[in-house]
């Protein structure tokens, strides 16, 4: 047996030996630890601390016994049908699980904690912001219009590797105001890989660009980063069913004269949009836009609205006006949506490319950013080629990860 299965093996037999110990109908109180734990049985199931109500079902699909729950694999052992299944009685309460009694026979445990549910017993677990800021929950991120110095506060790289919580931090600073600045990390061409082995938010998204994406002056581009020009605030990718997420943006080398990054949160603006111009923002809402991107080498397409909500919460944002496939759009929608929708984008973007809403920062080697490709649009200033070619280079590498792994580093509580 496993030492986790062993604990909770260990706490079921402590709460079996408790059975002569119960409270039917009414409240069980026991105080551990300075605080109350309360477990009360009512007709629709179990109360636990006076507020969560625990319907009869429910309780069933909790019960971390060791007949029920797998304590190596953290899933239920059965997938059986518990809708007709009542509490017949609480037996015990105790700091983290509450005994039970089903009218089946059944006797087991449910979690009334956090440390209960996901931590045996015994775990630290993740604190609650944490697990909001990677559900994208709205409530806990910051939205920036002039941005803050906390916006743009700057993290050291050795600093950052050098333990699992600092890495937690910058992970969540990054997902409260979707963007992050690290210093002074590896930069030599290819780094990027390593340096994101070192935080631990592996494997790599894979892509067209492939895991690592060189960005570098082309004379002959085969997309708009490429060139010298000033590169318009954007989402990268707009046209995958799945954009991604996490960019990590990393400065090689920035010798040139001009090529100044800059960044800017749609969130805020869509926020502004929603609470000053609703019928603008229904449209942005509402009507899928079409994107296309058709190099030599390959041809990828896709309609999605530019704002897309999670219940009441700002989910993502998509929006590449490089890419926007207007041909289409005029053979997907009639003119009258086709004008109102163009009206309302045309206000998002002068939010977006108003400077006065934005990050500017002309990036030195060794510098990272870490954007919400979801939240945060970027875009590049026109910097100098020199005729000569000898006025050095701007060199940039580029890589994605999948959000629910930048999650798994977040969450993740390491053996200490």
């Amino acid at each position: 047996m496993s030492v986790v299965a062993g604990r909770l093996h260990h706490l079921y037999r402590c709460f079996a030996s408790t059975g002569s110990q119960y409270w039917q109908g009414s409240c069980a109180v026991r105080y551990l630890g300075g605080g109350a734990r309360q477990a009360a049985l009512e007709e629709r199931g179990v109360v636990l601390d006076g507020s969560r109500l625990i319907l009869h079902n429910e309780s069933r699909y909790l019960c971390r016994c060791s007949e029920c729950f797998g304590a190596t694999s953290n899933q239920p052992l059965h997938t059986d049908d518990h809708s007709e299944v009542k509490i017949e009685e609480v037996r015990s309460v105790q700091d983290h699980f509450v005994s039970l009694l089903w009218d089946d026979g059944h006797v087991g445990i449910i979690p009334s904690s956090p440390t209960g549910a996901y931590g045996n017993g015994y775990k630290k677990t993740p604190p609650s912001k944490y697990y909001d800021l990677s559900l994208r929950k709205n409530s806990a991120q910051t939205f920036w219009g002039p941005p803050t110095e906390q916006v743009t506060k700057r993290f050291q790289y050795d600093d950052v590797v050098s333990s699992c919580e600092k890495t937690k931090q910058f992970l969540a600073h990054f997902m409260e105001f979707g963007l992050a600045f690290l210093s002074n990390t590896p930069h030599q061409p290819d780094d990027l890989l390593q340096i994101l082995k070192d935080l631990k938010v592996t494997p790599y998204w894979d892509n067209m660009f492939g895991i690592l994406s060189k960005v570098s002056f082309q004379s002959d581009p085969t997309n708009q980063a490429f060139n010298n020009q000033r590169l318009a605030a954007h989402t990268d990718m707009p046209y995958y069913t799945q954009t991604p997420s996490a960019y990590f943006f990393h400065c090689v080398a920035n010798e040139l004269e001009g090529g100044e990054s800059f960044w800017s949160d749609t969130f805020s603006a869509v926020h502004h949009i929603r609470e000053t111009k609703p019928e603008m923002f229904d449209l942005l809402r509402r009507v899928h836009v079409p994107f296309r991107q058709y190099p030599k080498e390959w041809h990828m397409a896709g309609s999605y609205p530019t704002v897309e909500m999670m219940g009441e919460d700002i989910y993502r944002v998509r929006d590449c006006c490089f890419v926007i496939d207007t041909f289409q759009f005029v053979q997907d929608y009639d003119p009258e949506v086709r004008a109102k929708w163009w009206e309302a984008y045309r206000y998002l973007r002068e939010l977006m490319e108003d400077p006065g809403r934005s990050v500017q920062v002309k990036l030195e080697a060794g510098d990272l950013v870490l954007i919400d490709n979801w939240r945060v649009q970027h875009g590049r200033n026109a910097f100098s080629i020199p005729k000569d070619g000898q006025g050095g280079r701007r060199a940039m590498e580029v890589s994605y990860i999948e959000w629910s792994h930048m999650q798994n580093r977040l969450l993740k509580i390491e053996p200490e």
